[in-house]
């Protein structure tokens, strides 16, 4: 049950974190599709480097494909739902502290 709590709240906190901010505006079609192609180019890129060996070169390149690659798939997290997968945690641990405690006799 321990990892069910933990679960959960890591979930909460990776969606805060891949998501824009509630009063964020929306990325274009156009911008999305930018942002994939730019994400594509530079894994190409990334790939080029790591064949080649060129170790110092990769590194950088993953990461700006990771950025790319996060801006081009972001999502816009239903209202409530964070608060939601809290819940969720708040009751799995109660649970896990429930079923922790010894049986009196």
């Amino acid at each position: 049950m321990a990892m069910a709590a933990e679960k959960l709240t890591a979930l909460g906190k990776q969606i805060e974190q891949t998501t824009a901010a509630p009063n964020a505006p929306g990325l274009t079609g156009q911008q999305r599709e930018t942002a994939q192609y730019v994400a594509d180019m530079i894994l190409e890129l990334r790939n080029m480097a790591k064949a080649a060996r060129l170790f110092t070169i990769t590194v950088p390149l993953e990461y700006a494909f990771y950025e790319a690659f996060s801006i081009a798939n972001r999502v816009q997290v239903p209202e409530g739902e964070l608060e939601r997968l809290r819940e969720l945690a708040r009751s799995a641990r109660e649970q896990e502290q429930a079923t922790s405690l010894p049986a009196a006799e």
